[in-house]
């Protein structure tokens, strides 16, 4: 029961819903007793704050997400992926999507209406049929039924980066994933010359001391 590994690294708190809700299944059946149901519940939390360590160091694609398609080496999106549907940037309407994102097994793959696989989709990397290689840059996420977005508001997103922080130093790990989170969903980036440090930013010419820069997630053409 506790195996879906794909889930729990991708989503982690789809993942622990669906075990606590398998696990009060088990008990309502009477087939554990109670020190075992115990067991089972200690097993789905660490598995579930396992995966959010693991989803900091090693990302993988969500199909609760939405993700701009932007080639290696290109600033500009080709497409976008939306809950598992694929849309092209110059797209007609003779279809609601263009394509969707299938799994066989433990590989996705991005699968066109009309002209067969896209490619096929490693962490947050597409490698393409024709050879090409594709950034998945993660714009939403759907958690709770809610869509969980960024700011596009400078002073906003300077907040969301100071309380992502704090949660950090607190080890409050799953309200840093959602911080965290938001913060990369916005149309911003880490200024790459004074790193955001406190001792820099203020008289840097780059940033104008915000800490961060312009960043459109490759949505611009």
């Amino acid at each position: 029961m506790l195996r879906n590994e794909h889930l729990r690294l991708s989503n982690p708190e789809v993942y622990v819903q669906v075990m606590r809700s398998a696990t009060d299944d088990l008990e309502a059946l009477g087939l554990f007793d109670p020190l075992e149901l115990h067991d089972l519940r200690e097993q789905v939390q660490a598995a579930y704050t396992a995966g959010l360590e693991e989803q900091f160091a090693q990302e993988l694609y969500c199909r609760a997400s939405s993700y701009n398609v932007v080639p290696e080496g290109s600033g500009v999106r080709v497409g976008y992926i939306n809950q598992g549907n694929y849309y092209e940037e110059d797209r007609t309407d003779a279809f609601s999507f263009d394509g969707a994102v299938t799994q066989e097994g433990d590989q996705l793959r991005i699968v066109l209406r009309t002209s067969g696989e896209f490619g096929v989709i490693k962490g947050l990397v597409i490698l393409g049929q024709d050879g090409r290689t594709f950034r998945l840059v993660e714009t939403a996420r759907m958690i709770d039924g809610k869509m969980l977005e960024g700011v596009g508001d400078p002073d906003a997103y300077r907040v969301l980066v100071d309380l992502a922080q704090e949660a950090f130093e607190g080890n409050d790990w799953v309200r840093y994933r959602i911080l965290r989170d938001r913060v990369r969903y916005s149309p911003f980036m880490c200024c790459p010359v004074c790193c955001d440090s406190f001792a820099q930013r203020e008289d840097c010419e780059a940033c104008g001391g915000q800490g961060f820069v312009p960043d459109d997630l490759g949505a611009s053409r």
